[in-house]
């Protein structure tokens, strides 16, 4: 079980680094979308990184999983530079991970239980059988027991739990969280921040959530950095965050609920 509390600042020299991001920089053609970013996930916390819609939080997501080739610096999982590798060494490092990816990307043609099974027979050479023993499990986990549903058939909400079973699916110690509450209602928001919290808290499996949604941020964040431009501009606890003096930052926390900062 982990120790870390939602909102707690998390020590940055007793923790170790579950993944160490440096000096991080990417462009397409003359629009540089990440420039310089440092960043800590440390083991047993939720970093929540904070942002507006085309910040790059995405993009940055996509670099760490080697979806996207960097044009300088480091990115380190559990002390290895996986800039250095071969695709196929960087996919046995992150392979153990779980992603959720932004609205979910289930399978259309795949039911909700053999979405969740699929990457373990695909990617684990697990059986049928078990990988859908497994999905039966990790689906019951967030509440879904429409097991035969296509995802058409499926409200917005469920369609999200079914995704996080998927990223569970394997039993990562690491979770790659995009947007996980975009589009979601107030209380199927309430309910995807809950299951993240259990996810983290009681299970002390480590995560990096991206989102643009301060009030999920409240509730799950074990440490806060804010994406701008770019740039990290700020990083803190969600109590240190009410306090930050970056206008940025402060404006954005500050803003009436859906509204974006120019």
């Amino acid at each position: 079980m982990s120790n870390v509390k939602v909102g707690e600042h998390i020590d940055m020299h007793q923790s170790p680094a579950e993944i160490r991001i440096e000096n991080l920089t990417l462009s397409f053609e003359d629009n540089k979308v990440l420039d310089g970013i440092n960043l800590e996930l440390k083991q047993g916390e939720n970093l929540v990184i904070l942002g507006e819609n085309g910040s790059g939080k995405s993009v940055l997501l996509k670099c760490i999983l080697g979806l996207l080739p960097i044009d300088d610096g480091k990115i380190f999982v559990k002390g290895i530079d996986i800039t250095q590798m071969s695709a196929a060494e960087r996919e046995d490092i992150l392979s153990p991970f779980g992603v959720l990816f932004q609205y979910g990307a289930l399978f259309d043609s795949l039911t909700a239980l053999e979405n969740v099974a699929f990457g373990l027979i695909q990617g684990f050479g697990m059986n049928k059988a078990e990988a859908q023993k497994i999905a039966l499990e990790k689906l019951k986990n967030v509440g879904v027991y429409s097991f035969d549903f296509y995802p058409a058939e499926l409200s917005g909400g469920m369609q999200r739990r079914v995704a996080l079973a998927r990223a569970l699916a394997n039993s990562p110690t690491i979770v790659f969280l995009d947007s996980p509450t975009t589009g979601l209602d107030p209380i199927l928001t309430g309910i995807i921040d809950n299951l993240i919290n259990q996810l983290v808290v009681d299970k002390g499996v480590s995560a990096i959530t991206l989102t643009h949604d301060i009030k999920s941020v409240r509730k799950i964040a074990s440490r806060v950095a804010f994406l701008f431009n770019g740039k990290i501009i700020w990083t803190g606890s969600v109590s240190e965050m009410d306090k930050a003096d970056n206008p940025y930052v402060s404006q954005f926390i500050k803003r009436p609920f859906g509204k974006e900062i120019g």
